[in-house]
């Protein structure tokens, strides 16, 4: 036993003696060693060395020192180091992250204790957010990883662990949860984080997702910006899911601008609109953002022949009256005659009526003659017996005698005809004259003549 050299390992000696504070071990050429409490191990809660040893056990014990008599002073303080050591890094082999204290916050990063092994970590070690402040973990337990060993000139080896590690590996566990539970037709609430120029990316706990522009609202823009800000509080619904991405809708979840607008209006209601488009029969009005009517040139006047068209443009307000809302197609008719007085509500007109009107003015095929409160149409045809041209058989202002021809109060349509009334007439004279003149050797043309020129 002489032999041995202090600090060399004994494997497998047997305890021979076991007291409180000190036990006696056989180390080899049947000479014995000593071992105190202090130098067994450091856990303080072993009060006696009965509790952890007994006769015939075997184990390994280290030559620490000799008394004056020769006698070996054991250690087992080396072989606990190492044993933790060697617990430490059958946890690094594993990858499985660990509790350790931190001690102390250099310039450099975080030295840590763990069972009494040092352990630490460097600055871009510590956390996934650089502006992380490393004081405020002093004295506290954080979990750590595994990420390297370095030796240093003395072969004193130092492990380098990672706390960001650890935070990375919890994040991506928890964004697959939160993936997977997510399913399309989720309704969901969170925060805008980003803003792009095709949409906005929008929190769901540890993942995110897109809402295109086209899904941020019902009502166009241009960009995400004009409707959100990041930090935004936005309830949200999915619409697809593929195996990374996560696609979302704002709008899905609102009313259309349809919707709100019949919540408020029906047919029979006044609006006002702004003329977005004219057609050559036709304009459209947007009577409310994004609500859309259309009123047909039909609907502009109870006159057919009113320019209204001619005397707005694109962007002018115009008052109108909903005649017809089709909820389904989002479609809706306007009207602008509605809201003025129809002369024809009034009119009580029938064919074969003899009627007095005005010489209003002459178009291409006759004239316009005022009767009433209406218009109605004296074709040239119809102006007179002798096949003459409205123009030249009456002038603007004449007043006249006509029999209705044609009437149609749906379509606001009125035809006069003074050749009626003239043959008419004639044909009276005629009959009258045949009756007077049974015996007469004068010919009806030559009466005609007569009365002609009566």
């Amino acid at each position: 036993m002489a032999n041995q050299k202090i600090g060399a390992l004994v494997r497998g000696a047997e305890v021979v003696l076991v007291k409180d504070n000190e036990a006696f071990i056989s180390v080899g050429d049947k000479g014995e060693g000593v071992i105190h409490l202090d130098h067994f191990t450091t856990d303080k809660s072993i009060q006696s060395l009965k509790d952890v040893l007994h006769v015939g056990d075997k184990i390994d014990v280290e030559i620490a020192g000799r008394t004056p008599s020769g006698t070996a002073l054991l250690s087992r303080l080396g072989i606990e180091e190492r044993e933790k050591r060697r617990k430490i890094e059958r946890k690094i082999m594993n990858r499985h992250p660990f509790e350790a204290t931190v001690k102390k916050v250099t310039e450099d990063g975080l030295i840590l204790e763990k069972d009494g092994v040092r352990l630490f970590c460097p600055n871009n070690y510590i956390d996934l957010n650089s502006e992380f402040d490393k004081n405020t973990l002093l004295n506290t337990q954080t979990r750590v990883v595994f990420a390297k060993s370095e030796q240093d000139e003395k072969g004193r080896t130092t492990f380098i662990v990672s706390r960001k590690q650890v935070q990375y590996n919890e994040e991506r566990k928890a964004r697959e949860a939160d993936f997977e539970r997510i399913q399309v037709g989720d309704e969901l609430e969170g925060p805008v984080t980003k803003l792009t120029e095709f949409g906005a990316f929008v929190s769901l706990g540890h993942v995110e997702g897109l809402v295109h522009l086209t899904e941020i609202s019902y009502y166009r823009i241009k960009s995400p910006a004009e409707a959100l800000n990041v930090g935004d509080i936005v309830k949200v619904k999915v619409l697809k899911k593929t195996e990374t991405k996560i696609q979302l809708s704002i709008k899905a979840l609102q009313k259309t601008p349809w919707e709100l607008f019949l919540e408020n209006h029906k047919v029979g209601d006044v609006v006002e609109g702004r003329i977005v488009k004219k057609g050559e029969r036709f304009m459209l009005l947007e009577v409310e953002k994004e609500v859309v009517g259309i009123l047909n040139s039909a609907d502009y006047s109870w006159k057919k022949d009113d320019n209204f068209a001619g005397t707005v443009e694109e962007g002018d307000m115009v008052k109108v009256q909903i005649t017809y809302i089709d909820k389904d197609k989002e479609r809706m008719t306007l009207s602008k005659k509605h809201l003025e007085y129809n002369p024809w509500q009034d009119a009580n007109f029938k064919y074969g009526d003899e009627v007095t009107g005005t010489i209003e003015r002459f178009n291409n095929t006759g004239a316009v003659v005022k009767v009433g409160n209406v218009e109605a149409l004296l074709n040239n045809r119809d102006a007179s017996t002798n096949g003459k041209p409205a123009n030249e058989v009456f002038k603007e202002g004449d007043i006249i005698k006509a029999r209705v021809v044609k009437v149609d109060p749906e379509r606001w349509y009125l035809q006069l005809s003074v050749r009626s009334i003239e043959e008419s007439k004639e044909r009276e004279y005629v009959d009258k004259f045949i009756n007077e003149n049974v015996s007469s050797s004068i010919s009806i043309e030559d009466a005609l003549k007569e009365k002609g020129q009566e």
